[in-house]
């Protein structure tokens, strides 16, 4: 009788349960994502709210920029113009001598004389975006996040778990790019389970 076989089944078992146990942790924590971001997220800029600080989160700007980038840019200059905000909170990772997200995103502000409140180079993800604009006080509990709605949804969660009151969301323009889309669905969905499990363990 040859062992291999029952081994290779038994393997296939294994793999087969192992498999069917991260896909169920995933789409759970991107169930949970999403419910806590029910009713936050605004694609209407005369629908949402008006809040003080708009929290803009730095997407890629370097020698090939994201295709993000220039409309997390707009969704803040269109919630100032429209007075849904008073000013700009500018976050994103600065610390590399050719990704430089916070000084190109400031510069465009300044340029069309959008104020900014607060600049932080140090946040080099969502969560610590967050956490630390939150650290500073004052600034949770009148603010809008400024970014694409995945990525809104995201931010929302985190702020849901961190700070009393749940921030709201201005969702900026999304890629059309089918490309981009494929990538983005992929690196949310482990991003989201990523984000349950770090606040569910800390």
């Amino acid at each position: 009788m040859d062992v291999r076989k029952p081994m290779k089944r038994t393997l296939l078992i294994i793999f087969s349960v192992l498999l069917t146990i991260i896909a169920a942790i995933v789409i759970a924590c991107n169930a949970i994502v999403i419910q806590a971001s029910r009713g936050k997220c605004y694609d209407d800029i005369d629908a949402i709210p008006h809040r003080m600080y708009g929290l803009l989160l730095g997407t890629g700007r370097s020698a090939t920029p994201s295709p993000y980038y220039d409309a997390r840019l707009q969704a803040a200059i269109d919630l100032y113009r429209a007075g849904k905000i008073d000013s700009v909170i500018v976050s994103g990772e600065n610390l590399y001598e050719d990704y430089h997200e916070v000084d190109s995103m400031v510069i465009a502000l300044k340029e069309l004389r959008v104020p900014i409140k607060m600049v932080d180079p140090y946040g080099v993800d969502t969560y610590t975006s967050l956490r630390r604009i939150g650290g500073f006080g004052g600034y949770l509990n009148s603010m809008t996040i400024i970014s694409q709605h995945f990525h809104n949804q995201r931010a929302i969660y985190y702020g849901s778990i961190l700070f009393d009151e749940t921030p709201i969301a201005y969702n900026a323009k999304d890629t059309n790019i089918w490309y981009w889309d494929i990538w983005r669905l992929c690196r949310e969905s482990l991003a989201r389970t990523k984000a349950v499990l770090l606040l569910l363990f800390s």
